[in-house]
């Protein structure tokens, strides 16, 4: 492939082949700053048609000489690249940069994948990404909602949050935890102990099966509710269960720990 590196009229950029960033661009003040200091450092990469030039790496580069109302950007013009090629190296340009999302990496797979007819062998060799990892990441994104999707755009959840809600069997109680999740209400830990719920008793050990016990005397019992959202938070963790009551003297102390403790201790007699 014949390769050029020089300055090149920004108005002559067409369109793109493909834009990678899909979240908010907390840098993009950053970036603008440093562009009008020292100009664009990283030349863009773009393809040459007909037209003019399609770019398919440094959008963010581009979108902020722009927006600084320049006139030209250095950019690598590619010539006799696919579409394909284009796009794919588009993305490795992206891949390992930390502020490139998840749900950025997950979509870029899904359309080589789809669009492009790419392999996940072909993706693990040219990205050098696990096969597990390209696997999971397009299994969860072809799978968000557009509820879910918005949501993770606009950072009312992660994408580790998706992941689980996905593993939730019963639509009314993912549609549910969905829901609790925007209100700032669950982490991913909590959807982690929904999906252990979910396992049949046959599948549990006898100290699952006890943590499950109590769990459920906590939940239904109607003086553990009154101050269960207030100053306790019951979760399960690799140790057991984990109980936090928060306490504002010593005789609330013991008024909580007492509301709590007496409907385990009537259970087990």
């Amino acid at each position: 492939m014949k390769i050029e590196v020089r300055e090149i009229q920004i108005s002559e950029i067409v369109g793109s082949l493909c834009k990678m960033r899909l979240e908010e661009d907390y840098e993009k003040e950053e970036m603008m700053s440093s562009i009008a200091k020292h100009g664009v450092m990283n030349p863009i990469k773009v393809k040459r048609t007909k037209k003019g030039y399609m770019i398919f790496a440094g959008h963010r580069r581009l979108e902020s000489s722009r927006a600084l109302g320049l006139s030209t950007i250095p950019a690598e013009i590619w010539e006799d690249i696919s579409d394909e090629e284009a796009i794919l190296m588009g993305f490795i340009d992206n891949i390992n940069r930390k502020d490139f999302s998840q749900l950025e990496e997950a979509t870029a797979y899904t359309r080589l994948i789809k669009e492009f007819d790419y392999s996940v062998a072909d993706l693990v060799e040219s990205c050098g990404k696990s096969q597990s990892r390209i696997y999971t990441l397009f299994t969860v994104v072809r799978n968000l909602t557009e509820e879910m999707r918005a949501a993770i755009i606009n950072g009312k959840m992660t994408f580790g949050h998706g992941e689980w809600l996905l593993k939730i069997e019963d639509p009314k109680l993912r549609k549910k935890l969905f829901q609790k999740v925007l209100d700032g209400e669950l982490d991913v830990g909590d959807l982690k102990y929904q999906v252990h719920r979910q396992k049949p008793d046959s599948e549990k050990d006898y100290d699952e099966l006890q943590l499950d016990l109590i769990e459920d005397i906590c939940e239904k019992d109607q003086g553990i509710q009154a101050i269960w959202k207030k100053s306790v938070n019951i979760r399960r963790s690799r140790h057991g269960l984990k109980i936090t009551v928060e306490v504002g003297s010593l005789s609330d102390s013991i008024k909580k720990l007492y509301t709590i403790l007496k409907p385990l201790e009537e259970e087990v007699e």
